[in-house]
């Protein structure tokens, strides 16, 4: 039984991977969210912002680490030096007769150096820099969502682009269509010899077929380029062909809450105020850390060196000076002050007013940052309005329509009535799209405006 069916295997398994290879060759298909995923991924700004992330945690991790030993160094050496014998005499001095200074003299000698210093206390210094470096991490994190909200609003505006440059596209064709059996009817008229009818019909019909084409290539041109654009955006490579999953433009399910709720939602989530919080913390760090220099720094330190060198003689006697052969352990307790106290004020003053200058852009931000929350939040409501009244406008167009071409299959319309019906319907199908777009891209906008994504409610 298995030989038999064999053969309609291999071949079922061939149509199969010809069906895969063909519809690889029609290029991938994305949906919104796959765009989005695609753009915090590979966008430009995106990848900036992380390395300028990790580049911060390398800091913030660096000055944690500078309270403990930040000084713990081992030095090692090791070279040639003549041998030396010598010896202690019965009136303590030391005595040789060794004249060695040939090569074959030569013998080595090394040298270990251990150093240790660890702060005591610092009158806040490291703490300020290891405030400083942490606000600096949070700064850089709120940079990154920031960066992440303005990339996908982005590609949310130009999605919903493309996605309304296939609707009015479908609309065009659908226009083309009309006007094409309305072309054939006038014919037919024309040819019968119908009073109903004239040339000069037929000439305002291919004038308005005409327009109809123009506006075809021309949506088709901004369509190639919003998918250029998104291409940008996501990182592919310009050979890769890919689709928008979406085939119609519809509305996204959202409800409109109240201004001051929108203004409570941004001063909770807008990354802005994080940054500069986070800014205005490091600088206050860093000004405790200027600060802190008139006051000493206390510190523990410690070396221990060991010295040794191959035939070469050791008196054993600390009154005598013996740079080859020891081992001297030290450590102490002591403190560092700079005495330069003004230029230490001057250090504090710049720190001071870097802090006030960054305070006083606190107030400008806010305000902004409303300001940008009602410009959204009306945009919204009025794509909202829009929405709603040209859907009601768009059905009226469309009964306009159908009574005008009934009419005109009966013989009793005229072709200027056909064509003004025409002109309308694509007009207010075209609007009634645009007001679908405005509507998603402004959500799209009061999401990134309020620092929290509302598509997702």
């Amino acid at each position: 039984m298995f030989r038999r069916t064999r053969p309609v295997f291999f071949v079922l398994i061939y149509l199969f991977a010809c069906l895969n290879s063909i519809s690889a060759a029609q290029g991938r298909r994305l949906t919104l969210k796959e765009c989005e995923e695609l753009a915090l991924k590979n966008h430009q700004d995106i990848k900036g912002a992380e390395s300028r992330l990790r580049t911060a945690r390398v800091r913030s991790a660096q000055a944690a680490h500078a309270r403990i030993l930040p000084k713990f160094e081992l030095r090692n050496v090791w070279g040639p030096i003549p041998k030396a014998l010598g010896k202690v005499n019965e009136f303590g001095a030391v005595v040789s007769a060794d004249t060695s200074s040939g090569i074959t003299d030569l013998r080595y000698f090394t040298e270990f150096e251990l150093s240790v210093v660890q702060p005591i206390y610092t009158f806040g210094k490291l703490a300020g820099l290891n405030d400083a470096a942490a606000f600096g991490l949070q700064a850089e994190e709120a940079n990154l969502e920031r960066r992440k909200r303005s990339v996908q609003a982005q590609v949310r505006e130009l999605y919903w682009g493309l996605v309304l440059g296939k609707e009015l596209l479908a609309v065009i064709e659908e226009a083309r269509s009309e006007v094409a059996k309305a072309e054939e009817k006038l014919e037919v008229k024309l040819d019968e010899g119908s009073d109903d009818v004239s040339q000069t019909d037929m000439f305002k019909l291919k004038i308005f077929n005409y327009e109809v084409s123009k506006r075809y290539r021309e949506a088709l041109d901004k369509v190639q380029l919003g998918k250029s654009a998104l291409r940008i955006i996501l990182d592919l490579d310009e050979f890769e062909d890919f689709e928008i999953d979406s085939e119609y433009l519809e509305s996204i399910e959202f409800s409109l809450d109240s201004l001051p709720a929108y203004y409570e939602i941004a001063a909770q989530f807008r990354p802005e105020i994080f940054h500069l919080a986070a800014g205005l913390n490091a600088r206050q760090a860093l000004v405790r850390t200027a600060k802190s220099d008139f006051y000493p720094q206390f510190f523990f330190a410690g070396q221990v060196k060991y010295n040794f060198a191959k035939d070469r003689f050791d008196p054993k006697n600390p009154f005598v000076h013996n740079p080859t052969n020891f081992f001297r352990p030290g450590f102490v307790i002591g403190a560092n002050m700079n005495l330069n106290f003004w230029q230490t004020r001057d250090k504090v003053r710049l720190a001071e007013i870097e802090y006030r200058k960054l305070a006083d852009s606190q107030p400008i931000l806010d305000k902004a940052i409303k300001l940008e929350v009602e410009k959204t939040y009306l945009a919204v409501r009025l794509a909202e309005s829009n929405l709603r009244e040209s859907r009601r406008a768009l059905r009226a167009s469309d009964n306009w329509l159908r009574s005008t071409t009934m009419t005109f299959d009966l013989g009793v319309g005229e072709i200027k009535e056909l064509i003004d019906a025409f002109k309308a319907n694509g007009a207010m199908q075209t609007e009634h799209f645009q007001n679908i777009f405005r509507y998603n891209t402004a959500i799209a906008n009061l999401s990134k405006a309020v620092g929290r994504d509302l598509y997702s409610n």
